[in-house]
C-alpha cells in the first residue's frame, strides 16, 4: 500500500494589473519597494523597517528588508527570473532559510491591454507542525498585500 501523501495545497492569489506584462513585472520586482505595506508586512514594522526590494534580480538574488538601524533581514533568495512572464523565490521571512516555501509570481497577458499576475505560494511542508496555520494566515494575508501592490500610485 502506498502511503498518502498529505501535502498541503499552495496558496494561490489571482489579480489584474492594469497594464502590460513587463510593467506588471517590473513593479513586482523592481519597484517592490515603492508598493510593499511594510507597516504591516515586514519584521521592523512601522519603527524601524526602512525599505525592501529584491537585490540582484537574477537567480541568486536576495529579497531583503532594510531596517533604520542598517540591519539587513533576508527574506528569500530567488530562484527563476523570465522577465517579463514569471519569478520565483524563496521566502522565509523571520525563520531559518531551513523552512524556506517558494513563491512564484506568473505574468501573462490579457486581451484588453491588462495583465493577469497569480502568485502561487507553496511548499508549506518545510515548516511542519505549524504548516497549517501559517498556510491559513497567508490565504487571508496576500489580499491586502497583493491590493497595494496593484492599487498604489506608480512611483
Amino acid at each position: 500500500m502506498e502511503p498518502i501523501d498529505f501535502k498541503t495545497p499552495p496558496v494561490i492569489k489571482t489579480i489584474t494589473y492594469g497594464g502590460a506584462p513587463d510593467d506588471a513585472f517590473d513593479r513586482f520586482t523592481l519597484g517592490i519597494g515603492s508598493w510593499w505595506p511594510l507597516a504591516t508586512h515586514s519584521l521592523g514594522r512601522t519603527e524601524s523597517a526602512l525599505s525592501v526590494s529584491f537585490e540582484r534580480l537574477e537567480a541568486g538574488g536576495a529579497l531583503v528588508e532594510i531596517c533604520k538601524s542598517g540591519d539587513r533581514h533576508v527574506w528569500g533568495s530567488i530562484v527563476d527570473v523570465r522577465r517579463p512572464r514569471r519569478v520565483s523565490f524563496t521566502w522565509h521571512v523571520g525563520r531559518h532559510q531551513d523552512t524556506a516555501q517558494l513563491i512564484e509570481v506568473t505574468f501573462d497577458p490579457n486581451e484588453d491591454g491588462t495583465t493577469k499576475v497569480t502568485l502561487t505560494h507553496s511548499g508549506w511542508e518545510r515548516l511542519g507542525d505549524g504548516a497549517l496555520e501559517a498556510r491559513q494566515g497567508y490565504q487571508s494575508g496576500w489580499d491586502p498585500v497583493l491590493a497595494r501592490y496593484v492599487q498604489s500610485p506608480r512611483a
